[in-house]
């Protein structure tokens, strides 16, 4: 073939031979071009039916103009040779790139982007490729990734490739479903991807054997070892994209490309970091549902006790609880909580007899990686919590230190009836409400009563009466009793983060700042993850016009909890502030993107959703704000920070005169925060010239 010519294209040299043909490089004499020719095997090029079907597909593939797709430019016919006209790209496949050794792992994922960026144009236009592998893809000399080869591509729903039963493909290469003969669709290419991805991080193949049903048999049924078994360079999360890329059931695997280039991005911002764990909250299995409670508390402590190991990074109480009797798949939960671990656990209590079992799983196989089962008295619960913990941190292999083993073994108070006490005051705290929070009063001081020497019910406490204050009732009192009932708690335990930032928020409603900001730095000194510090700061930093520093802490904030809709609220006001509308644009987004998702799980939760309003109306959304509020007013009782932030959806709408009535309902409800927030929110600049407006922020200083 070599210097020969057919039709208007001269071959120069071999490029290769696989089993859909041969390539070619060729002259195009015609155009004065380089391109590459695959002719196609002739039991293909003999049969009408296997012609039609390729040149539908060349058709079809040719449609696909991106620069990271080899462009093909024709299917031509001479005598008995059928053969493919594409982009000649001149670079090395990624298959021979692997066998020159480990590539650095930032130039991994710029490869893997734009091969994501082609497969989602070409998924885009309804084709499937099927046979994406590390010798069909191409780097060219300045570094562009060129996907080759869609001639075994699937077009939409109707071109049916290949017969149901029968498999094409690479082996080594194919998802389950390909493996059994089924029907595909592109998220079989999302599979393909990860094993090529895999290959290029560890070198070697995730799935092996020694014949062609041994490697079936290990895709159908095995998981690959970790990357990081091969190479210690990799970002933990890089182990989670691989692991959902590779997730046998094809619905917990990534659904599209857009939401996997956006992973395979944020992997690069992310250093090697500690394992990281989201403790969910214990099922009550208990014929009394009053244990809710309990379950609840035995799943609060165990997140307090593993937050005392400094090798794990552990997602806090308010982040798992809107999956609280939720049932949601655990590839989801890593994914929104970004955790390589979720611990689920289950609580059967009878009497002064109880039942734990706890699974630690890893997120990225969904396969159990410790699990077990405990049947103790309830008087045992402080041993069980802790044992729990140390087992946990066994099998993340995290090693612990003295100090932390005495942290884990220090029980909260001797007294079990003061910890039941405890358990429920908290669980009704966290339940919201007026009503509610007075229980929590009642049953914290109850706990109190029994153990005078119980540091965390007097944290407890003053968490109760400070939101008497903040949300419910405004009576400066209140202040009092929190600042006093703090300094008890710190008394007998000095490093109580809790009531010190309770000591440095009775500060804040004070207008302290500067004590307050000192409170708050120290908590950071001892604790830089303590995330609530970081809002608060950016609060005052705001407030005293100090905006460069907002901004700092308010990112900070957003990076520590990106779930979390407050710090996106924050960055969203301050970058309208100095004029960043298309940075601030985005942080709103964000508010709609979170709050949706939680309200998904909770639809009662009336802060998100007036939070969700709020960001509706930042957009001018004017029929879904009116709606969400609809859904709001609904509800007899609403708190004064629901209507504080239903306020502000009144106010981006230019709605003064519903956005003043509710801010005012929002003050009469107790909300105390309403001077120091709503002198800096850009939703009442509406009403800044309003006398009503300004005489109602006079009243609540």
């Amino acid at each position: 073939m070599v210097g020969q010519s057919i039709l208007h294209y001269k071959i120069i040299k071999k490029l290769g031979e696989g089993g859909m043909g041969v390539v070619y490089l060729a002259e195009d004499t015609r155009l004065e071009r380089k391109v590459a020719i695959k002719f196609l095997p002739h039991h293909i090029s003999s049969s009408s039916e296997e012609a039609e079907r390729l040149k539908i597909e060349a058709k079809a593939s040719a449609s696909l103009n991106h620069p990271n797709i080899a462009q093909i430019y024709a299917i031509e016919e001479a005598g008995d040779e059928m053969f493919i006209v594409m982009e000649y790209i001149d670079g090395i496949e990624i298959k021979d790139k692997i066998k020159s050794g480990l590539i650095p792992f930032d130039e991994v994922i710029q490869i893997a982007v734009q091969i994501a960026a082609g497969l989602e144009a070409a998924h885009k236009k309804g084709i499937v490729h099927r046979d994406i592998k590390s010798s069909n893809i191409m780097i060219t000399n300045d570094g562009k990734v060129k996907i080759m080869d869609f001639g075994l591509a699937k077009i939409g729903k109707g071109s049916q490739v290949t017969k149901v039963g029968t498999t094409v493909g690479t082996i080594s290469y194919m998802s389950p479903e390909q493996s059994r003969g089924d029907d595909l669709d592109h998220r079989s290419d999302i599979w393909s991807f990860g094993v090529v991805l895999y290959e290029m991080l560890a070198n070697r193949m995730p799935f092996k054997g020694d014949y062609d049903q041994a490697i079936i048999y290990s895709i159908l049924n095995e998981d690959p070892n970790s990357v990081l078994k091969y190479r210690q360079d990799l970002p933990e999360y890089i182990v989670n994209v691989i692991g959902k890329m590779l997730q046998k059931n094809i619905r917990d695997r990534y659904q599209n490309l857009s939401e996997l280039k956006n992973d395979l991005r944020n992997s690069t911002d992310e250093p090697v970091q500690q394992k990281s764990i989201a403790v969910m909250y214990f099922e009550n299995m208990s014929s009394e549902k009053d244990s809710d409670y309990f379950c609840a508390g035995i799943t609060e402590d165990i997140i307090t006790d593993l937050s005392k190991i400094k090798g794990l990074k552990v997602v806090s109480r308010t982040d798992v609880l809107p999956y609280r009797n939720k049932e949601v798949n655990v590839s989801q939960i890593g994914d929104a909580l970004r955790v390589g671990f979720i611990l689920e656990g289950s609580v059967r209590k009878s009497g002064n007899k109880m039942r734990i079992t706890a699974q630690l799983i890893d997120v990225r196989s969904g396969f159990h990686i410790w699990a077990e089962r405990f049947d103790r008295f309830v008087e045992d619960i402080f041993d069980l919590q802790t044992e729990i913990s140390q087992r946990i941190s066994e099998a993340l292999k995290v090693s612990l230190t003295d100090s932390e083993k005495k942290s884990l073994e220090r029980r909260p108070t001797e007294d079990l009836k003061a910890y039941d006490f405890y358990m429920r005051g908290r669980d009704l705290v966290y339940q919201r409400g007026r009503k509610n929070n007075e229980s929590a009063i009642n049953m914290f001081e109850k706990a109190i009563s029994i153990d005078p020497k119980f540091a965390a019910a007097y944290a407890g406490l003053a968490e109760a009466y400070s939101y008497m204050y903040e949300w419910y009732d405004g009576d400066s009192l209140w202040l009092e009793k929190t600042i006093e009932v703090n300094q008890t708690a710190l008394s007998l335990n000095p490093n109580l983060v809790e009531a010190k930032f309770g000591i440095a928020m009775v500060y804040f409603y004070q207008k302290r700042f500067e004590e307050s900001k000192c409170e708050l730095e120290a908590i950071i000194k001892k604790d830089s993850q303590f995330y609530p510090t970081y809002l608060r700061l950016g609060i005052i930093a705001e407030v005293s016009d100090d905006i460069n520093s907002a901004l700092k802490y308010y990112q900070t904030a957003s990076k520590l909890k990106p779930q979390d809709e407050e710090p996106w609220i924050c960055l969203d006001g301050v970058l309208r502030k100095i004029g960043d509308i298309k940075l601030s644009e985005e942080a709103a987004k964000k508010v709609i993107e979170v709050t949706a998702r939680k309200l998904e799980l909770n639809q009662d939760d009336l802060i998100v959703m007036s939070r969700l309003a709020k960001a509706y109306g930042r957009f001018g959304a004017i029929e879904e704000t009116h709606a969400t509020l609809k859904s709001i007013f609904k509800t007899a009782q609403i708190d004064g920070l629901v209507l504080y932030y239903c306020s502000c959806a009144y106010g981006f709408l230019g709605e003064k005169n519903n956005a003043l009535v509710t801010l005012r309902k929002s003050f009469e409800g107790g909300f105390r925060g309403l001077a120091n927030w709503a002198k800096t929110e850009p939703a009442f600049d509406c009403l800044r010239e309003n006398q009503g407006f300004n005489e109602l922020i006079a009243q609540s200083e």
